[in-house]
């Protein structure tokens, strides 16, 4: 890898990094709902981690992230933009999509700037734009020169990342288990993102997951929430 393309790929996995934060903990994709109503073990997670990365991801955020990274306009970006925030049922994830993807575009833009994200962040805040994270994330890869397969990639392993360590904090596993089920994810994203950039790409985006739609809608029923609905 170029010394260029691998600074640029560091940029991105830092300024999305757990310890520089953009909002992702604060969410539970469902989990939460399906934890207090099923029975969810190591084995179980598994299946809900493969099933998020290969219809979620396969059909929304990487194919979303592809066509921001390409994205030859303004516009166009923006146009990719509303169409993913139209593809998301659940009104809790299409949400947290929206917060996190803003407070990508702040941290990077003060990390490392850029004219493209200035200006994404600048249509958000002016309600022009949803601004959903997958297409920020896009963004923000073009902006530090992220070859697309490192994108869907690093992207892929956010959102399993996601899954697990929720599943942690609910106290489903501990460390050992969400590092082996991180490694277990491995050939679900490598064969996603080959799968998102082996096809054409379109200008609709979307995903058969009803039980994370259907968890999602259900969270803010619980009594009691560790995460935000």
């Amino acid at each position: 890898m170029a010394t260029g393309m691998a600074n640029g790929l560091l940029r991105l996995l830092q300024v999305t990094d757990s310890s520089f934060p953009v909002g992702g903990f604060a969410y539970s994709h469902g989990l939460e709902w399906l934890a207090a109503n099923e029975r969810i073990g190591e084995r179980e997670l598994a299946g809900l981690v493969e099933a998020y990365v290969r219809q979620a991801g396969g059909g929304q955020w990487m194919p979303a992230a592809l066509a921001a990274l390409r994205a030859r306009s303004l516009p166009a970006l923006l146009r990719t933009d509303d169409a993913l925030d139209a593809s998301i049922a659940a009104a809790g994830e299409r949400e947290a999509g929206r917060a996190m993807g803003e407070r990508l575009l702040v941290a990077a833009q003060g990390a490392f700037g850029g004219e493209r994200a200035s200006a994404f962040l600048a249509a958000v805040r002016a309600g022009q734009a949803p601004g959903q994270y997958a297409a920020a994330y896009g963004c923000v890869a073009r902006e530090a020169d992220v070859e697309a397969a490192n994108t869907l990639a690093a992207l892929g392993f956010a959102m399993a990342a996601s899954l697990t360590q929720a599943a942690v904090r609910l106290g489903l596993i501990g460390q050992a288990a969400a590092t082996r089920l991180g490694a277990s994810a491995e050939r679900a994203i490598a064969e996603t993102v080959a799968a998102v950039l082996d096809r054409a790409p379109g200008p609709r985006f979307g995903a058969f997951t009803p039980r994370f739609d259907v968890a999602g809608a259900l969270h803010p029923t619980l009594p009691f929430r560790m995460f935000a609905s």
